[in-house]
């Protein structure tokens, strides 16, 4: 009876946590500030105040030597602070980079990539990602509320059944927190540096100027007499 009633009481004891922890959710999120949310470098741009935002962008370029670009390229990324994620070169073909830049950066680099050459095309979109920040710190504290209260009552559990159920709670509630703290990384860095995709592709040659031979010639100076003679008879009264 012991066993069953420490067993009852640590059932409750942990849905009691839990449904402090949901109830306190809303309570989180309103007093959640910017200040909770970690730095983002700087990323925004000027003029969007406290918003957090995702910007990704596209640039083609047309130049005269893709090896040379693809090298300036590099240094113009580098020189911002930014990196290269990949990069495809094929042989006397175009190149695609995907390149992460800086976000406050962002405008400058790409008008530096544009003048490696000929801008064929750019497009630049952002997503507000502010709010969804928000809540997953606020459901990151709760976890983490959550765990702190298991760890407590395992440190109250004696029963061998009733530590392996706290223990098993707490490692699940551990992997969601490991979870949301991984994409909030990837959110942070997102925000941080900006995925911009570069396609640098050959200018098409112009065309060769046509050297004559002498029958060429001829035959030029041939077609021009004989439309000129027909310009003056045209003319005649």
């Amino acid at each position: 009876m012991r066993s069953l009633a420490s067993n009852r009481g640590i059932v409750l004891l942990a849905l009691a946590c839990s449904l402090l922890a949901i109830s306190c959710a809303k309570r989180v999120g309103q007093v959640l500030t910017m200040r909770d949310v970690p730095a983002a470098g700087g990323s925004a741009e000027p003029g969007t105040g406290s918003r957090l935002l995702i910007t990704t962008a596209s640039i083609e370029v047309t130049v005269a030597s893709v090896p040379e670009a693809v090298d300036k390229a590099l240094e113009i990324t580098k020189g911002a602070g930014g990196y290269v994620r990949e990069s495809v070169t094929e042989k006397d073909s175009d190149a695609r980079l995907k390149l992460r830049i800086p976000a406050r950066r962002l405008s400058e680099v790409l008008d530096h990539l544009a003048r490696l050459g000929e801008e064929k095309r750019r497009h630049v979109s952002s997503e507000d990602v502010t709010e969804k920040v928000g809540d997953l710190n606020a459901e990151l504290a709760n976890k983490k509320a959550l765990r702190d209260r298991l760890r407590g009552v395992l440190a109250r559990a004696k029963d061998v059944k009733d530590v392996l159920s706290v223990e098993n709670e707490l490692t699940r509630v551990q992997t969601e927190i490991d979870s949301l703290e991984g994409r909030l990384k990837r959110m942070r860095e997102d925000i941080d540096f900006s995925a911009v995709d570069l396609h640098l592709a050959p200018r098409e040659p112009g065309k060769k100027r046509r050297i004559l031979g002498p029958l060429g010639y001829l035959y030029v100076g041939t077609k021009w007499f004989i439309t000129k003679l027909f310009v003056i008879r045209s003319g005649e009264p």
